[in-house]
């Protein structure tokens, strides 16, 4: 009776929250909305792509559109100016309205880690090398991020497949049982007869497919380098379990040898089972080689009835000459490449003993493989002190223990880890000795929400709160679970002390693992993996062959700029106009700088007369990667610069609205210009274009691979074979014509110009965006309205200072939103015991 009682209060209680609810949305928003918003976000109108008359009510699933219509009328941008204007008091309830209902709402839970994350938090917890995410399927996305708490919710083939991977990673390891599969080693410097070394390793399944190198004792075996597009490579196979799965480890010791200076360093091609692995530069000289370590899972490669091919290759990948040697020319005869076939390569006899060759060689000192190798767990690198293992219940419990710590990023209770030993003890009965019953239970704390999924820094239980905020910070900066300092500080609890957050962001920036954090964020904020075109004059000159090392170092350029930027805590001016960039090898030719060595980045001031300057908006693989749908580019050039660099983003085009094509028909030949005014007089498109267009005739000096050019063709020619792209002007030339406006109605002559008066009049706007991305990037979720406000006030604290990068991000590590989000109610929340 007292239970019937108490539901049918709970549900009048219910029922007048939702009746109050709708009366304060008819009493204050629906009004507002009818009055200001529904004549362009109607039924029969949307502008920008926002309707407003459906909705009822500030609910979970429409929480972003109140944010923005709340933005939106607290800057005064809507109405607009030229419409019936809202009375301050009308303006006031609806802000303060909006702002409780969404608050009322708290904040989203925790989030399932990603798949980074994911494979990051195995090779922590098995301590194996291996890169588990290519196994895992990819994410979805929330605002270009990977960490979007709505884009990661569990689906059957995503949890299917974890089980594959996880499986995989554990079977790996080993605690009592013996070592298997005989590994193959060889050290070259020994080695007479390579051949003959090379036989006796058949009897064990070993098969040579192209022993290509050449044998120098004392040295070690010198592989050739050659030029992409070029098949010469040192070549084997070897045998793979009956099952086809297990972790294959490839260890390799290498130097580099140069016969003559100022030689290019080579680099190494790794590809094993189909897979290419690397394409590292080597360095190393031959007193001290460099130690190659892969370890790979036989399930993601290609194996073959001979078993597991592996290919090492040495390339160079810049073009050189040396004094004394003419250039290899490799055009054809019958249809010479107009102005030769450009800078190459030293042309020599290959058959002239190495130090005679003008050429790089990679020198493998000694290899060892292990086709099938299970690794001894904990790691001898943890310095664990677990005694003795034996194969009984206390060291299972021990061993046990160590895996939940690791795997939960904190912390476990006895309690917390008693369902695994009664896995463990369960199939001991069954019969599985203590290896396979223990790798049964390490799997079953892999499946756990609390390894898979983030603990909340506003979990009741301080300790696990602690230990989330270690886990985050670290997750972010890093992308991989938190190291020993950060756990002891969760430990102790210092971890919302803003001195102590402070000196561990400086820490963890300063190492070389926030390339965890720096890569994938600004891949993802820039759209980085956009295709980067490398055109030349003619289909058959050999630039081609150094195409995908120059476009991996057009994309490095704009990764280590922003990384120098934080590790200089440099103004956030300095992301749109500097006097220097990140340049290597590659990039130094590409921009026309005097020779460099050495594929490794470096910050490098620019010459004044350098006409694109410092900052991401003059790096040529930005501009080259928005020119590969087509020659709309100053579409694509504007529409990407409002959305990630002003935090303008213009709404997505109609579907109804035709795409301008410059090279059909009657348009061919036209300027750009003189398009885009056809393509305004549309209604529909001059909404967006008038402000896209304008700003995108900034960047008209660079041309489809990002190079600065002074003047343009009528119209262009594009040919391609086999990878290869030609893009030839056509035509008269004429001057670029770089002049534009920007949103606010501001106006430039050129680039130089646009840049200044972006840095004089929308930093502000720069800092909103950034800061928003670093939210996203951080708590998993859109900033709310609190958020934003929180934002503004980061950027007030920072704005004397000219907004310095890492002093930004460590706001943002020590917001409330960062520290302080909202958990589920308590009943929901498993507490330590």
């Amino acid at each position: 009776m007292i239970g019937r009682l108490l539901i049918s209060a709970l549900a009048i209680v219910l029922l007048v929250d939702s009746v109050t609810a709708a009366d304060e949305f008819a009493d204050v928003a629906a009004p507002f909305l009818k009055q200001h918003c529904l004549a362009c976000h109607g039924e029969k109108k949307q502008e920008g792509g926002v309707r407003l008359d459906q909705v009822t009510g500030v609910e979970a699933g429409n929480r972003n559109l109140w944010t923005l219509v709340h933005q939106k009328v607290a800057s005064g941008e809507m109405p607009p100016a030229s419409k019936p204007q809202p009375t301050a008091s009308e303006k006031e309830k609806l802000l303060k309205w909006v702002a409780e209902k969404q608050r009322s709402l708290g904040v989203s839970g925790t989030r399932r880690l990603n798949r980074r994350e994911l494979a990051a938090s195995l090779r922590d917890v098995t301590g194996l090398n291996i890169d588990f995410a290519a196994s895992l399927p990819g994410d979805g996305t929330v605002a270009g991020f990977d960490t979007g708490a709505d884009a990661l919710q569990e689906a059957s083939d995503g949890v299917a497949q974890w089980l594959v991977v996880t499986r995989r990673a554990v079977d790996g390891l080993r605690f009592l049982d013996a070592p298997r599969g005989k590994p193959f080693a060889m050290n070259f410097r020994e080695v007479k007869d390579l051949k003959k070394s090379f036989d006796e390793w058949k009897a064990d399944g070993f098969t040579g497919k192209e022993l290509k190198g050449i044998l120098r004792p004392g040295t070690g075996l010198l592989i050739e380098s050659r030029a992409v597009g070029d098949r010469e490579e040192l070549s084997f196979s070897v045998p793979a379990p009956p099952s086809k799965e297990g972790v294959l480890r490839l260890a390799l010791n290498i130097s580099v040898l140069k016969p003559f200076p100022n030689l290019p360093n080579p680099r190494l091609w790794v590809r094993i089972g189909g897979r290419d692995l690397d394409f590292r530069e080597i360095t190393a000289a031959a007193n001290k080689p460099q130690r190659l370590v892969y370890e790979v899972q036989l399930g993601d490669l290609v194996v073959q009835p001979k078993g597991v091919t592996i290919s090492l290759a040495s390339k160079v990948e810049v073009p050189y000459t040396v004094d004394g040697f003419e250039n290899e020319d490799k055009s054809n005869p019958k249809d010479p490449v107009p102005g030769g076939t450009g800078l190459f390569r030293p042309f020599f006899d290959r058959k002239l003993p190495p130090d005679k060759q003008p050429s790089p060689f990679v020198v493998l000192h000694d290899i060892a493989i292990e086709p099938d190798t299970v690794t001894a767990w904990p790691p001898a690198s943890w310095g664990a002190n677990l005694g003795e293992v034996k194969a009984d219940a206390d060291s299972a419990k021990r061993l046990l223990a160590l895996w939940t710590d690791r795997a939960w990023r904190r912390p476990t209770s006895e309690s917390e880890r008693e369902p695994f030993f009664k896995l463990y003890e369960k199939l001991r009965g069954e019969g599985l000795n203590f290896d396979a019953a223990l790798r049964a239970a390490f799997r079953s704390v892999l499946m756990s929400a609390h390894f898979r999924y983030h603990a909340s820094p506003a979990h009741l239980d301080k300790v696990v709160a602690q230990f989330a905020i270690a886990s985050r910070l670290s997750f972010m900066l890093w992308g991989e679970p938190p190291d020993t300092e950060l756990r002891k500080l969760a430990d102790a609890g210092k971890l919302r002390d803003p001195a102590v957050l402070d000196a561990q962001v400086d820490r963890l920036l300063a190492d070389s693992r926030s390339d965890g954090f720096v890569r994938p964020f600004v891949v993802q904020w820039l759209e980085l993996e956009q295709p980067i075109t490398i055109a030349q004059s003619h289909i058959n000159k050999q630039d081609f062959r150094f195409a995908r090392y120059l476009k991996a170092s057009m994309r490095e350029e704009t990764v280590g700029y922003v990384s120098r930027l934080l590790a200089d805590n440099r103004p956030v001016s300095e992301l749109v106009a500097s006097d220097w960039t990140m340049m290597n090898d590659a990039l130094a030719l590409h921009y026309g700088y005097p020779a460099m060595e050495g594929g490794h980045l470096r910050k490098v001031k620019l010459r004044t007369d350098d006409p694109r300057g410092g900052g991401i908006l003059g790096h040529a693989g930005i501009q080259s990667m928005l020119c590969w749908m087509g020659d709309n580019w100053v579409i694509y050039r504007g529409a990407w610069t409002l959305r990630h660099v002003l935090d303008m983003p213009p709404p997505p085009p109609p579907l109804e609205v035709p795409e301008l094509n410059p090279s059909d028909g009657k348009n061919k030949g036209k300027p750009f210009r003189e398009l885009l005014k056809q393509h305004q007089s549309d209604a529909k498109c001059s909404v967006c274009h008038k402000t896209i267009d304008p700003l995108g005739f900034a960047f008209q000096n660079f041309d489809i691979s990002g190079r600065w050019r002074e003047v343009e063709h009528e119209s262009y020619k594009r040919g391609e074979l086999d990878g290869r792209i030609a893009w030839v002007g056509e035509g008269k030339t004429r001057p670029v014509d770089a002049t534009g406006r920007l949103p606010r109605g501001e106006e430039f002559k050129n680039f130089a110009e646009f840049k200044r008066v972006v840095v004089e009049k929308y930093q502000p706007d720069m800092v909103r965006g950034l800061l928003k991305n670093w939210f996203v990037y951080a708590t998993g979720r859109l900033p709310g309205i609190d958020d934003l406000g929180e934002i503004s006030e980061i950027m007030t604290t920072n704005r004397a200072k000219n907004y310095p990068l890492r002093d930004l991000l460590k706001s943002v590590v020590k917001s409330r939103a960062f520290l302080e989000q909202h958990e589920l109610p308590a009943e929901n929340q498993p507490l330590r015991k």
